[in-house]
This record gives structure tokens, C-alpha cells and sequence, in this order.
């Protein structure tokens, strides 16, 4: 069993940092950004997004404990009655258990109690074990973007 406890400040600059590299290795993967400018560029997005850390309005940071300590972090921002999941991370060796799911419930069921009724997310394409996990936990596909390298053939 999960809970869920609002982050402190070390925290918060441990999952900031994480946050940056993640958000750049996913970019990178994607093919949307150099490894060159990936960090730089996860970086300023994160201090356009948080110009007050974790204080920004709107923006919640919490850590998910269980039996064995800390084992994860989420990331939510909610706007009236509408949240948008920034991110879920659960450390490497606690994925792939139920820990993913409890979180997600948990989340929604705190949620609901204060008047939220959708939740919104984006996830990379190759990001396969994210996307199973909302898939299993009632998310649905709302838009799909794709992309191609191309260059030029020869004739």
C-alpha cells in the first residue's frame, strides 16, 4: 500500500534535478532534441513552468512512500476542476509491482474529494511501460502525434 505526503524542500530539488534529466532523456529519445541541448533546454522549460519552485500556484509535489521508505514522486498541477499529470516516477526497483496503479488510484481518489474530475497527461510515444500503466488505469488516447526523419533520396 502507497500514501502519498507533500514533498519538502530537499526532496523537491532531488525530484527537480531527476525532473531535468528525465524530461531531456525523453526528448532525446524522441527525437525532438540534440543531446547537446537537452538539459539546457528541460531546464528552462522547468523554471518557466515553476517560476516559484515548489510554491508556484497550482502546482503539487508529492512523495509515494510505502513499506520499504520513499520510493516515488508525482507531480500535479490543478486548474479549476481539471489536473494535469506532469509526471510519476517511481524508483527503478519498485516499478513494474503495483506501485504505479496504487499511486495513480490514490491520486484520483484525492483528487475527486476536492472537486477535480479530470485528469490530463502527456506521455512519450516510446515510453511503453508509462503508457500501459495509464492505459490499465482507465486513461484513454485523446491525440497522437507522429513523426518521421526523412531525407533526400536518390533519384
Amino acid at each position: 500500500m502507497v500514501e502519498l505526503r507533500r514533498m519538502n524542500e530537499t526532496e523537491f530539488t532531488i525530484f527537480k534535478d531527476l525532473t531535468v534529466k528525465s524530461f531531456a532523456a525523453g526528448n532525446i529519445s524522441a527525437g525532438n532534441w540534440s543531446e547537446e541541448e537537452a538539459e539546457a533546454r528541460a531546464g528552462g522549460m522547468l523554471g518557466q513552468l515553476l517560476p516559484e519552485g515548489a510554491t508556484t500556484a497550482g502546482h503539487r509535489f508529492y512523495t509515494i512512500t510505502g513499506q520499504q521508505g520513499d520510493i516515488g514522486a508525482v507531480w500535479i498541477f490543478v486548474n479549476g476542476d481539471t489536473a494535469f499529470l506532469f509526471d510519476i516516477m517511481l524508483d527503478e526497483e519498485f516499478r513494474g509491482m503495483g506501485y504505479g496503479c496504487q499511486t495513480m488510484y490514490l491520486l484520483e481518489k484525492k483528487l475527486v474529494e476536492e472537486g477535480i474530475r479530470e485528469i490530463e497527461l502527456h506521455v512519450f510515444g516510446h515510453n511503453t511501460p508509462a503508457r500501459a500503466l495509464y492505459l490499465k488505469t482507465g486513461y484513454r488516447e485523446t491525440d497522437v502525434t507522429m513523426k518521421k526523419r526523412i531525407t533526400e533520396r536518390e533519384q
